[in-house]
């Protein structure tokens, strides 16, 4: 790497929405690595839960320069959509790619060399063949996982994770060091009265509020430095409407055919069979609720939705897999930050939109369409009518935040 060298602090993120969770995370590490950069690694307009993300990308990167990061780079959509080994995997490779030195995440468990012991244990043969011997049984990915290793901490979603990093990292990235920071709250708890909320609780309180309302709610819960702002994305009706984006969900499962279907990341199994029949029930809800099993989470058919809506195939993500990101798509950053982009590294850093394909391989190409259709699809399940143009992506500026 040439140019100005700097030791880098990655945080692998949706912010979905940002909160004062995320806040203590980045303000633990500005204390206690002053001189480290700190670069997120963000999801853009979709995430893992198979869904767009609550507010937009551009606004999310804001408040994490606001809420105390030096960088925002997006996540490629054909990773952030993905199952937990998917989505590490893709965000590990460029981490790798950018020269990151050391890489935080929030974790119910901070004993690194527990987590590195059975993050190494995880693809070991014997741990393998049990795997593959419960999803015969017909368990989910995650349980199966879970029963194969016996460990406890696979019961903690954010430890789970923490685990899919390290062991992507041993993969890809084999000089990266970890730095676990303590996670108390609940990830999946709806009380938005704790301390430190957790994203589950902010999206839901935000979806049924009355925006006029809100406010002196998410006092508590939203740093100062982005309260106002994400007050008014709200009132102007600038976040997601999740009944136009499964209602659209529901009307293209109709309009497929089987074969269709089968090329899509997950339909295997003879599932798309089960897909089309349920298509025909009156709400998506409705649908998925006739589809799952133990084998077929929520998660998983959300995601599957996502996959269909976007036209993500097994062929796209089986090369993804192999080849990881093709570029680094700036989307925010500060005086500290700014340094760091007069180096080098192994995938071009892309500041216009427009200009990138003429620097990609075709699968960086399809990467930036499947980015660009992720985004106007969100953009069109805006509340206010205002907020639903498309092609936002050419028109954005990576904001420079002093």
């Amino acid at each position: 790497m040439k140019g100005v060298t700097m030791k880098t602090i990655g945080i692998i993120c949706e912010y979905n929405p940002f909160h004062n969770g995320h806040a203590h995370q980045l303000h633990t590490l500005a204390t206690k690595y002053p001189d480290v950069l700190r670069i997120c690694i963000m999801s853009g307009s979709f995430v893992q839960r198979g869904e767009p993300a609550l507010f937009s990308k551009f606004d999310r990167a804001r408040w994490a320069i606001l809420g105390g990061t030096d960088i925002v780079i997006e996540l490629p959509t054909l990773y952030s959509l993905g199952s937990a080994q998917l989505f590490s995997s893709g965000a590990i490779q460029l981490i790798k790619s950018l020269s990151i030195d050391m890489l935080s995440f929030g974790s119910e468990t901070t004993d690194l060399d527990q987590l590195i012991h059975t993050a190494k244990r995880m693809d070991c043969e014997s741990t393998q063949n049990e795997l593959r011997g419960y999803l015969i049984e017909g368990l989910s990915y995650g349980t199966a996982f879970r029963k194969a290793l016996g460990s406890e901490m696979l019961n903690t979603p954010n430890a789970l994770l923490g685990l899919e990093y390290i062991r992507a990292g041993l993969k890809y990235h084999s000089n990266l060091e970890y730095i676990p920071i303590q996670r108390t709250s609940d990830h999946h708890n709806q009380n938005i009265d704790q301390e430190l909320p957790s994203g589950t609780a902010l999206r839901q309180f935000i979806t049924i509020a009355n925006p006029l309302d809100i406010y002196s709610t998410l006092q508590t819960a939203i740093p100062t430095p982005i309260l106002d702002d994400m007050k008014h994305r709200i009132t102007s009706g600038h976040y997601v409407d999740y009944s136009r984006y499964y209602n659209t969900v529901h009307m293209l499962s109709r309009r497929m055919t089987i074969n269709e279907l089968e090329r899509f990341v997950d339909f295997t199994e003879g599932i798309e069979h089960l897909w089309l029949k349920a298509a025909q029930q009156p709400t998506w809800e409705s649908a998925i609720n006739q589809i799952k099993s133990k084998r077929y989470t929520y998660a998983r058919l959300q995601r599957m939705g996502a996959y269909l809506t976007l036209g993500i195939t097994k062929d796209l993500i089986n090369v993804a897999m192999d080849e990881g990101p093709q570029y680094a798509r700036l989307l925010a950053f500060n005086d500290r930050g700014r340094k760091w982009l007069r180096t080098e590294h192994d995938i071009p850093v892309i500041q216009k939109w427009a200009k990138a394909p003429t620097q990609l391989n075709n699968l960086g190409k399809s990467m930036h369409h499947i980015d660009t259709l992720a985004t106007d699809i969100q953009a069109l399940c805006f509340h206010n009518e205002a907020n639903r143009i498309g092609h936002t992506d050419y028109t954005y500026t990576p904001q420079y935040i002093k």
